[in-house]
Protein backbone atom coordinates (compact mmCIF):
# COMPACT_ATOMS: atom_id res chain seq x y z
CA UNK A 1 0.00 0.00 0.00
CA UNK A 2 1.37 3.39 -1.00
CA UNK A 3 0.69 6.28 1.34
CA UNK A 4 1.31 9.96 0.80
CA UNK A 5 4.47 11.16 2.55
CA UNK A 6 4.61 14.28 4.75
CA UNK A 7 5.63 17.46 2.93
CA UNK A 8 8.06 19.54 4.96
CA UNK A 9 8.44 22.96 3.34
CA UNK A 10 10.36 24.80 6.06
CA UNK A 11 13.31 22.75 7.32
CA UNK A 12 14.46 25.37 9.81
CA UNK A 13 15.28 24.46 13.40
CA UNK A 14 12.89 26.10 15.84
CA UNK A 15 12.78 26.64 19.58
CA UNK A 16 9.71 26.13 21.71
CA UNK A 17 9.87 29.73 22.84
CA UNK A 18 9.46 30.93 19.26
CA UNK A 19 6.16 29.15 18.67
CA UNK A 20 4.37 31.15 21.36
CA UNK A 21 4.29 34.07 18.92
CA UNK A 22 3.26 32.02 15.88
CA UNK A 23 -0.21 31.04 14.75
CA UNK A 24 0.90 27.94 12.84
CA UNK A 25 3.64 25.57 13.96
CA UNK A 26 6.22 24.35 11.47
CA UNK A 27 9.94 23.62 11.25
CA UNK A 28 12.29 21.19 13.01
CA UNK A 29 12.32 20.66 16.77
CA UNK A 30 15.29 18.85 18.32
CA UNK A 31 15.35 20.17 21.90
CA UNK A 32 12.87 19.59 24.69
CA UNK A 33 11.16 22.64 26.20
CA UNK A 34 12.67 24.02 29.40
CA UNK A 35 9.24 24.44 30.98
CA UNK A 36 5.79 22.96 30.61
CA UNK A 37 3.89 24.45 27.69
CA UNK A 38 0.39 24.15 26.26
CA UNK A 39 -0.41 24.30 22.55
CA UNK A 40 -4.09 25.13 22.05
CA UNK A 41 -6.32 25.46 18.98
CA UNK A 42 -3.40 25.19 16.57
CA UNK A 43 -2.51 23.30 13.42
CA UNK A 44 0.97 21.79 13.33
CA UNK A 45 1.69 21.92 9.61
CA UNK A 46 5.01 20.80 8.13
CA UNK A 47 7.06 19.89 11.20
CA UNK A 48 9.65 17.36 12.32
CA UNK A 49 9.95 16.44 15.99
CA UNK A 50 13.18 14.61 16.71
CA UNK A 51 13.57 12.98 20.13
CA UNK A 52 11.01 15.21 21.83
CA UNK A 53 9.45 14.20 25.14
CA UNK A 54 5.86 15.46 24.99
CA UNK A 55 5.27 14.86 28.70
CA UNK A 56 6.00 18.56 29.18
CA UNK A 57 3.86 19.56 26.20
CA UNK A 58 0.09 19.57 26.39
CA UNK A 59 -1.74 19.47 23.08
CA UNK A 60 -5.30 20.77 23.16
CA UNK A 61 -7.48 20.83 20.01
CA UNK A 62 -4.43 20.41 17.77
CA UNK A 63 -4.67 19.15 14.17
CA UNK A 64 -1.64 17.60 12.45
CA UNK A 65 -0.74 17.97 8.78
CA UNK A 66 2.59 16.82 7.26
CA UNK A 67 4.31 15.91 10.52
CA UNK A 68 7.10 13.46 11.37
CA UNK A 69 7.58 12.26 14.96
CA UNK A 70 10.92 10.44 15.25
CA UNK A 71 11.98 8.96 18.59
CA UNK A 72 9.38 10.96 20.54
CA UNK A 73 7.38 10.14 23.66
CA UNK A 74 3.72 10.84 22.95
CA UNK A 75 2.32 8.71 25.76
CA UNK A 76 -1.15 9.71 26.99
CA UNK A 77 -1.48 12.47 24.40
CA UNK A 78 -5.04 13.13 23.32
CA UNK A 79 -5.87 13.53 19.61
CA UNK A 80 -9.57 12.85 20.11
CA UNK A 81 -11.81 14.35 17.40
CA UNK A 82 -8.77 15.82 15.60
CA UNK A 83 -7.64 15.65 11.95
CA UNK A 84 -4.31 13.97 11.11
CA UNK A 85 -3.05 13.93 7.51
CA UNK A 86 0.27 12.59 6.17
CA UNK A 87 1.82 11.72 9.51
CA UNK A 88 4.74 9.42 10.39
CA UNK A 89 5.29 8.06 13.90
CA UNK A 90 8.72 6.41 13.89
CA UNK A 91 10.50 4.81 16.89
CA UNK A 92 8.01 6.50 19.22
CA UNK A 93 6.57 5.66 22.61
CA UNK A 94 2.79 6.08 22.44
CA UNK A 95 1.46 4.26 25.49
CA UNK A 96 -2.16 5.20 26.10
CA UNK A 97 -2.29 7.67 23.22
CA UNK A 98 -5.90 8.37 22.23
CA UNK A 99 -7.42 8.94 18.78
CA UNK A 100 -11.10 8.60 19.73
CA UNK A 101 -13.41 9.87 16.94
CA UNK A 102 -10.39 11.26 15.07
CA UNK A 103 -9.96 11.37 11.29
CA UNK A 104 -6.70 9.78 10.09
CA UNK A 105 -5.39 9.93 6.53
CA UNK A 106 -2.09 8.50 5.24
CA UNK A 107 -0.63 7.50 8.59
CA UNK A 108 2.51 5.40 9.22
CA UNK A 109 3.40 3.88 12.57
CA UNK A 110 6.85 2.27 12.46
CA UNK A 111 8.82 0.55 15.25
CA UNK A 112 6.65 2.08 17.97
CA UNK A 113 5.48 0.99 21.40
CA UNK A 114 1.78 1.76 21.21
CA UNK A 115 0.23 -0.21 24.05
CA UNK A 116 -3.29 0.73 25.16
CA UNK A 117 -3.76 2.80 22.00
CA UNK A 118 -7.39 3.88 21.66
CA UNK A 119 -8.90 4.06 18.18
CA UNK A 120 -12.56 3.98 19.24
CA UNK A 121 -14.78 5.59 16.62
CA UNK A 122 -11.80 6.59 14.48
CA UNK A 123 -12.20 7.07 10.72
CA UNK A 124 -9.12 5.80 8.88
CA UNK A 125 -8.27 6.31 5.22
CA UNK A 126 -4.85 4.76 4.72
CA UNK A 127 -2.73 3.46 7.60
CA UNK A 128 0.34 1.23 7.76
CA UNK A 129 1.56 -0.17 11.09
CA UNK A 130 4.87 -2.02 11.07
CA UNK A 131 7.07 -3.69 13.70
CA UNK A 132 5.06 -2.20 16.55
CA UNK A 133 3.56 -3.38 19.84
CA UNK A 134 -0.18 -2.71 20.12
CA UNK A 135 -0.83 -4.68 23.28
CA UNK A 136 -4.37 -4.04 24.59
CA UNK A 137 -5.09 -1.52 21.83
CA UNK A 138 -8.76 -0.83 21.18
CA UNK A 139 -10.35 -0.65 17.71
CA UNK A 140 -14.07 -0.08 18.33
CA UNK A 141 -16.62 0.90 15.68
CA UNK A 142 -13.99 2.11 13.23
CA UNK A 143 -14.41 3.01 9.58
CA UNK A 144 -11.23 1.70 7.98
CA UNK A 145 -10.21 1.96 4.33
CA UNK A 146 -6.76 0.63 3.40
CA UNK A 147 -5.00 -0.82 6.42
CA UNK A 148 -1.70 -2.70 6.28
CA UNK A 149 -0.24 -4.54 9.27
CA UNK A 150 3.32 -5.92 9.14
CA UNK A 151 4.91 -7.74 12.09
CA UNK A 152 2.53 -6.14 14.60
CA UNK A 153 2.05 -7.54 18.10
CA UNK A 154 -1.62 -7.48 19.10
CA UNK A 155 -1.86 -9.41 22.39
CA UNK A 156 -5.15 -8.67 24.12
CA UNK A 157 -6.01 -6.01 21.56
CA UNK A 158 -9.65 -5.86 20.52
CA UNK A 159 -11.42 -5.30 17.22
CA UNK A 160 -15.13 -4.78 17.70
CA UNK A 161 -17.77 -3.62 15.17
CA UNK A 162 -14.93 -2.75 12.78
CA UNK A 163 -14.98 -3.82 9.14
CA UNK A 164 -11.59 -5.44 8.43
CA UNK A 165 -12.30 -7.09 5.08
CA UNK A 166 -9.04 -7.40 3.14
CA UNK A 167 -6.73 -6.73 6.11
CA UNK A 168 -3.84 -9.23 6.25
CA UNK A 169 -2.90 -10.35 9.78
CA UNK A 170 -0.68 -13.23 8.64
CA UNK A 171 2.61 -11.67 9.86
CA UNK A 172 1.12 -10.48 13.16
CA UNK A 173 0.80 -11.95 16.64
CA UNK A 174 -2.95 -12.38 17.19
CA UNK A 175 -2.69 -15.29 19.63
CA UNK A 176 -4.79 -13.47 22.25
CA UNK A 177 -6.41 -10.79 20.10
CA UNK A 178 -10.18 -10.39 20.51
CA UNK A 179 -12.45 -10.12 17.46
CA UNK A 180 -16.21 -10.10 17.17
CA UNK A 181 -17.91 -11.90 14.26
CA UNK A 182 -18.45 -8.67 12.31
CA UNK A 183 -14.76 -7.73 12.47
CA UNK A 184 -13.49 -11.20 11.52
CA UNK A 185 -15.30 -11.33 8.20
CA UNK A 186 -12.90 -11.14 5.28
CA UNK A 187 -9.58 -10.93 7.15
CA UNK A 188 -6.51 -12.91 6.02
CA UNK A 189 -4.61 -15.19 8.42
CA UNK A 190 -2.19 -18.09 8.09
CA UNK A 191 -2.99 -21.71 8.99
CA UNK A 192 -1.60 -21.45 12.52
CA UNK A 193 -3.58 -18.31 13.25
CA UNK A 194 -6.70 -19.96 11.88
CA UNK A 195 -6.46 -22.66 14.58
CA UNK A 196 -6.16 -19.96 17.23
CA UNK A 197 -9.24 -18.14 15.92
CA UNK A 198 -11.26 -21.34 15.75
CA UNK A 199 -10.42 -22.01 19.39
CA UNK A 200 -11.40 -18.47 20.35
CA UNK A 201 -14.81 -19.03 18.73
CA UNK A 202 -15.34 -22.16 20.82
CA UNK A 203 -15.07 -24.59 17.89
CA UNK A 204 -13.37 -27.92 18.47
CA UNK A 205 -11.41 -29.46 15.61
CA UNK A 206 -11.01 -33.27 15.41
CA UNK A 207 -7.66 -34.56 14.24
Amino acid sequence: MKLKEPIIKEEVEKSWESIEEEEGISGIFKENPQKEITITNQTIDGAIFNGIDFNKIKLENVDLVDVIFDGCDLSNQNFDKRYLYRIIFRNCKMIGTSFIDASLHDIKIENCTTRYLNFAGTKVAGIKIENSDLKEASFLENEIKNMELVQVRLPEAEFMHTKLKGVDFSTCDISSTMFDFYSLKGITVDAFQCQSLVGMLGVEVKE
